[in-house]
């Protein structure tokens, strides 16, 4: 049955080349037939477990001395921090996931030093990193980011109408809430725990910044220090090279994976032209020393220069072959199929995205979404072609019967085949209980043959929330929740961001069907910020503008006032303007009030062992 293709013993030395079928079949070259069993017990793929040594990461937290003056912080997740001795006191370059980790960093430190650290300056390579500011901040210390860094943080995990789905589908792709030990546990650190969405963030924005697309050359705490820009997974990312060491200290530009044009959980286009012809200013400075938050240290002029190559070159490989494959008149799916990665670039590096994710980004990014077949631009609804489909294979019972038997003959192709054949099905039938159970099985069986830990994450929570075994202290987790608990705010977050952050989050919610033909203009004001703004709703939109002076429909509200509004709890006095675009609003992604509240307070309390 299901475990009859299962074989341990995978090495490096019988790698398994691109595009070799399996039964006649294409696959990528990500999906492995032999697994092996790591540590921890889960079942995985040998280039699985070689990750934490390719990312630098290693098992254990640690200090690293990396040159006299020169330290790396590893093992506090899957990025690095570091810390540079500078003639006016300490430069710390990121901070780390969350405060109580950047706290464990410091601690450490000053251990393997000997004494107390004083921190003139904090530098950012990017939003990511920023939740330990307050761990290193001392009695003037500087923070330094890109001017985009506080925008993108906040669009991310603020008060964001997609923040809950954008943490939603990180949550699937790490394994937040996947077990820690047995078959289903991550083989590696590129996971999250539970802390990841409720530990304690001290962040707070850069007090000193670099403008956007500037190369800056700086003294920082009376070290010398170049800026450039380096957009790779986020639009705010900058380098630094110190010219005293010949090191740079990047985010992205050399780590133990390939680079992910493309995340599962989602984002912004990661253009690879944009990405590629900044990292020239960085392969200009032949660096002695690279050290990247995702990556070993590397060390020697040759050593650097050939890592920065690879990793270079396997990005442009995928870009200027996925326009090979549109000038082949290939569509984003079938340019996938085709673009070839060589062995040596490709093979135990495939660790965390997937090649065929980042074709068909690449592909979706230069040609938009249509890919040529003509079907496709007035298709029929979702449920009525997979209606149609399945009466044309025989009908339900017929498919869940293929389904079957593709699960219990196994191996990539059949349960790949059981993926799509269960889609059809639980189209039609989504609680169908022996067509969810097939899904799970064979997504456990692609999530443990992936080297892929995106991939992984993303099979194996499939299977766990089909199963209930998707659990945070005894409760079953699914993404929906997830996304509904995250994406719900809370008054207090409403009362503590800014006007313009509410009011924004209000503008995505109008129902243009309950406000077709519905006029509305007044002024608001709240607590704390002297700026009226006139809200408008016109052709079922909402537009938010700023004026010099109150509307003669115009309402003075406290910030809980305005964050009652947001959530729809306000209940006024007599019926008003705020009332009636209440009546327009869609707030059904949310939690009902007071929920979300009482179960983040379980989320932080002390997790059991087994999350």
């Amino acid at each position: 049955m299901l475990g009859n293709n299962i074989s341990v013993g995978a090495t490096s030395q019988n790698p398994v080349l691109p595009n070799v079928p399996d039964g006649g079949t294409w696959r990528s070259p990500s999906l492995r037939s032999e697994t092996v069993t790591g540590p921890n017990g889960a079942v995985t793929t040998h280039a699985a477990l070689l990750a934490n040594e390719k990312w630098g990461i290693g098992d254990k937290k640690r200090i690293e001395q990396v040159i006299e003056g020169v330290y790396a912080m590893r093992g506090w997740g899957i990025a690095s921090s570091f810390a540079i001795e500078a003639p006016e006191g300490w430069i710390i370059i990121d901070t780390g996931d969350n405060t109580r980790a950047a706290m464990e960093m410091r601690a450490m430190l000053e251990k393997t030093l000997g004494g107390k650290v004083k921190v003139a300056a904090i530098l950012l390579t990017h939003s990511h990193y920023a939740n330990g500011i307050g761990a290193w901040f001392d009695e003037g210390t500087e923070v330094w980011g890109h001017e985009h860094l506080d925008r993108n943080l906040s669009r991310s995990s603020g008060i964001s109408v997609i923040s809950g789905t954008y943490q939603a589908r990180a949550a699937a792709q790490f394994g937040v809430f996947h077990p820690q030990s047995g078959p289903d546990a991550f083989p590696n650190t590129l996971s999250f725990t539970p802390e990841k969405l409720t530990a304690e963030s001290s962040y707070q924005p850069p007090t000193r910044l670099f403008p956007d697309g500037s190369v800056l050359d700086l003294v920082v705490a009376g070290e010398r220090v170049q800026v450039a820009p380096h957009q790779t997974d986020t639009s705010c990312g900058v380098g630094f090279y110190f010219p005293r060491w010949r090191m740079l200290v990047t985010n992205n530009l050399v780590y133990g994976a390939i680079f992910n044009i493309y995340s599962l959980r989602g984002g912004s286009y990661r253009n690879p032209v944009v990405m590629m012809q900044e990292a020239r200013w960085f392969e200009s400075k032949n660096a002695e020393i690279l050290l990247d938050i995702h990556g070993p240290t590397l060390k020697g002029e040759d050593v650097v220069r050939d890592e920065v190559h690879r990793f270079l070159d396997t990005i442009q490989l995928m870009h200027d072959q996925t326009l090979r494959q549109i000038a082949h008149g290939r569509d984003a799916r079938k340019a996938a199929e085709e673009v070839y990665i060589p062995h040596h670039l490709r093979g135990d590096w495939e660790n965390y995205g997937q090649v065929e994710s980042h074709v068909r980004q690449v592909w979706n990014g230069t040609m938009g979404w249509f890919g040529g077949d003509v079907y496709d631009i007035n298709p029929l609804s979702v449920n009525e072609e997979a209606a149609r489909t399945v009466k044309l294979m025989g009908g339900f019972t017929a498919v869940r019967e293929a389904a079957v038997k593709a699960t219990e003959e196994g191996g990539l192709a059949n349960w790949r085949w059981t993926l799509r054949l269960t889609s059809l099905l639980l189209e039609l039938d989504p609680a169908n209980a022996e067509v969810r159970q097939l899904r799970a099985a064979a997504s456990r069986q692609l999530g443990q043959r992936t080297s892929s830990a995106n991939a992984r994450g993303w099979y194996l929570t499939e299977a766990l929330q089909i199963e209930g075994g998707m659990q945070f202290k005894g409760t079953p987790l699914t993404t929906d929740a997830i996304r509904r608990l995250l994406g719900t705010p809370t008054a207090q977050a409403l009362a503590s961001a800014s006007v313009d952050e509410n009011l924004q989050l209000v503008r995505y919610l109008v129902d243009p069907r309950k406000a077709e033909g519905a006029r509305l203009k007044f002024t608001i004001a709240a607590e704390g910020d002297a700026q009226i703004r006139q809200i408008e709703l016109r052709n079922s939109v909402l537009v938010i503008s700023e004026v010099d002076a109150a509307a003669p429909a115009h309402f003075s509200l406290t910030r809980l006032e305005l964050a009652a509004f947001v959530l729809g709890t306000r209940t006024p006095a007599t019926a008003d303007a705020l009332s009636e675009i209440d009546k327009v609003l869609d707030r059904s992604h949310m939690l009902p009030p007071g929920t979300v509240e009482s179960l983040m307070a379980g989320m932080k309390a002390p997790a059991d062992s087994e999350h």
